[in-house]
């Protein structure tokens, strides 16, 4: 696995030794040089903590993924979104304490990529680590 670590793209001998420390420590989410490592057993976890900081996100979902998650008719998501309301939206994912559905279904419509690598959307396995391309 470490060799791998090496072949990340644009990691340069100091930063992936960095790499290799924080596995072999096993930290769960760490970032080295452009990259950002997590922890394939606390991903699910740290996405659904992200994600809970920020409801108006949540409720810029597109509205046949809220519906289904938050057991609307699609016309309701589409009106309260009409309305700029998507503060709203998302604090009623969480009060439902619907966001782990939510994350779960995003993951497997998306994967983890769109919201972990804000570079490019990539994400990259390695070992027990996703990888992230951060900037």
């Amino acid at each position: 696995m470490y060799s791998e670590i090496k072949e990340v793209r644009e990691l340069v001998d100091d930063e992936w030794r960095d790499a290799v420390e924080s596995i072999a420590m096993k930290e769960e989410d760490f970032e080295v040089g452009n990259y950002r490592f997590i922890c394939q057993d606390e991903i699910d976890k740290i996405q659904q903590d992200e994600l809970s900081w920020e409801p108006y996100l949540l409720g810029c979902f597109t509205d046949w993924f809220l519906a289904g998650i938050l057991n609307l008719e699609i016309d309701v998501i589409q009106e309260l979104q009409k309305a700029d309301a998507y503060e709203a939206l998302g604090k009623m994912v969480l009060s439902m304490d619907k966001l782990e559905e939510l994350q779960q279904e995003y993951v497997s419509c998306d994967g983890y990529g769109h919201h972990f690598s804000h570079y490019d959307g990539s994400e990259e396995e390695l070992g027990n680590y996703y990888v992230f391309r951060v900037n």
